[in-house]
């Protein structure tokens, strides 16, 4: 199942497979604006101070467990291939949400892929210059379910919709050679406006933040766009587009 539901950020959506939230999200205003008050799901699986990971990875081992397609099949992994507990969909179905919505702060957290802006956190922090090193960065926000540990669990979802599309960030989809087949569906249909619009319709807060429909309309534009070049991708790369229902 695909969909995309709202955030409190001015600039977000979440995205879920069926499951519910990781986040529980109440209202409240700051400064005259909404913004959420979150209560933080104790069935989350604990996660380091540095990376907020509930797992260990730099970009260069999960490029290398991407290889080993962990727990495809239910085929048990050996110790050698340094593969985590998390099954290898999940990296597919996190490299298609997070290219949809430019999100970098999960696989790209320096920036490699992309031009930043100069309010960007790798910016701000000092860490696009480390990109000559890129195998030894560290992945962030990839967090499981204690009782759940073979799927992920989206959350800090800034998306970003003002990015140009020649500065689209495509080092998001490296390594990744198998799409979701319900995803890619959605986007192939004539049906992504209206069921995103629907989603969306639900947040009242988010949808008057974004100035109603007409402002969500523009959001709807810009993923559009993007699905159609990341349809464009895959067929250009050859990926393959799979059922992802482990």
């Amino acid at each position: 199942m695909f969909y995309l539901h709202a955030s409190a950020s001015k600039s977000s959506l979440h995205y879920s497979q069926g499951l519910h939230s990781s986040w529980s999200q109440a209202w409240g205003q700051l400064y005259g604006r909404p913004c959420p008050l979150i209560l933080w799901d104790s069935s989350l699986s604990p996660a380091s101070n540095e990376t907020h990971s509930s797992v260990k990875l730099t970009w260069g081992t999960y490029q290398q467990s991407l290889k080993q397609k962990c727990w495809q099949n239910g085929r048990v992994p050996k110790p050698e291939w340094g593969c985590t507990e998390i099954h290898h969909h999940e990296w597919s179905k996190l490299a298609l949400f997070d290219f949809l919505l430019q999100i970098y702060n999960r696989l790209d957290t320096n920036c490699c892929g992309f031009r930043p802006r100069k309010e960007d956190a790798c910016v701000q922090n000092g860490l696009r210059p480390k990109c000559d090193d890129q195998d030894s960065v560290a992945l962030a926000h990839i967090i499981q379910r204690k009782h759940d540990p073979r799927h992920l669990v989206f959350i800090d979802n800034k998306g970003f919709f003002d990015r140009s599309e020649d500065n689209l960030n495509f080092k998001l989809l490296e390594g990744i050679k198998e799409f979701p087949e319900s995803a890619v569906s959605v986007l192939k249909s004539q049906h992504l406006r209206q069921k995103l619009l629907q989603s969306l319709f639900l947040d009242k807060v988010y949808w008057e933040s974004q100035g109603g429909r007409q402002g969500i309309e523009k959001l709807i534009d810009v993923i559009e766009q993007r699905a159609k070049i990341l349809l464009t991708y895959i067929n250009a790369h050859g990926a393959k587009v799979l059922p992802m229902n482990e």
